[in-house]
């Protein structure tokens, strides 16, 4: 969408779109969103003390929470997998998911003196949050289980194409969630506490971060599993592990998801930027 108005604004009359148009305005499009990336991790991690060590922490934090309460409940791993990373892979991998879709809300009410430039639009400052998001998540997934290895757990990735395919659906389902808020935060501000109050937490508490689907009673797992999330958790450790293999993740179930989330925030975007710009 950005490319394309950076298409129409470079056409002069007579000229129609050529190859060397195209790459130009494709340039221009990488360009503004690295500069956008750029921007955002200086103030989001550089204007702090601890800066980028907060990435590390949160997760680290809530695995050790949740690793010591169960150490405490139960003697066995869940599945057979190992307990740390178990509750790491669940964890952060559920962070590619919330958070794009976080940081992309208020994008576009956090960047209105950046839209007064002709070469950036709303697409190109809420997908630079997303992809900050996205890069931060995974170099976090990548250390954190590192140093799981390193202070002596069994690490060891069974299948490390599905891994990443599972992550890119996990991503791809949280940008299309934060294009959609993203696009409709300036018309409808208490839509950010929706997504926060009355969809995050039952997301947080019923995704498996902390169990699997087989550990469930058997109604409440048929209700769960309408929760995509909850899917691509089973997916994702299903390929991580070699003692795991799912019964109940489904690739068709989680892609739909992912991709019809993703069409309706980037439509939804077309729709409403323009109103979304003007609105105080």
């Amino acid at each position: 969408m950005s490319m394309l108005a950076s298409l129409t604004a470079a056409r002069e009359p007579g000229q129609g779109i050529t190859p060397r148009r195209i790459l130009l305005a494709w340039s221009t499009q990488v360009r503004v969103i690295n500069a956008l990336v750029l921007r955002e991790t200086k103030t989001r991690y550089g204007n702090y003390k601890i800066g980028f060590l907060w990435a590390l922490i949160e997760p680290l934090v809530g695995v050790s929470v949740f690793v010591a309460i169960f150490a405490n409940l139960r003697n066995d791993s869940p599945g057979g997998m190992p307990l740390v990373p178990f509750m790491l892979v669940g964890f952060i991998c559920y962070g590619l998911f919330r958070d794009p879709w976080s940081c992309m809300q208020g994008a576009i009410s956090n960047s209105r003196n950046l839209l007064t430039f002709p070469q950036v639009t709303t697409f190109d400052v809420i997908l630079a949050r997303g992809i900050l998001e996205v890069l931060v998540t995974f170099f976090v997934l990548g250390f954190l289980l590192y140093m799981a290895y390193l202070a002596g757990f069994e690490v060891r990735c069974e299948r490390p194409l599905g891994v990443l395919l599972v992550c890119l659906l996990l991503c791809i389902l949280g940008l299309g969630m934060g294009f959609l808020f993203a696009s409709l935060e300036p018309l409808i501000p208490s839509i950010k506490q929706f997504g926060t109050q009355v969809l995050g937490r039952p997301l947080y508490f019923g995704s498996g971060l902390f169990f699997s689907a087989d550990s469930l009673p058997a109604p409440i797992r048929e209700y769960l599993l309408y929760n995509p999330v909850l899917h691509m958790i089973e997916l994702v450790r299903g390929e991580f592990f070699h003692e795991f293999e799912t019964a109940y993740g489904s690739w068709f179930y989680a892609s739909m998801w992912s991709f019809t989330t993703l069409a309706v925030g980037l439509l939804t975007h077309q729709a409403v930027h323009k109103r979304a710009i003007v609105k105080k």
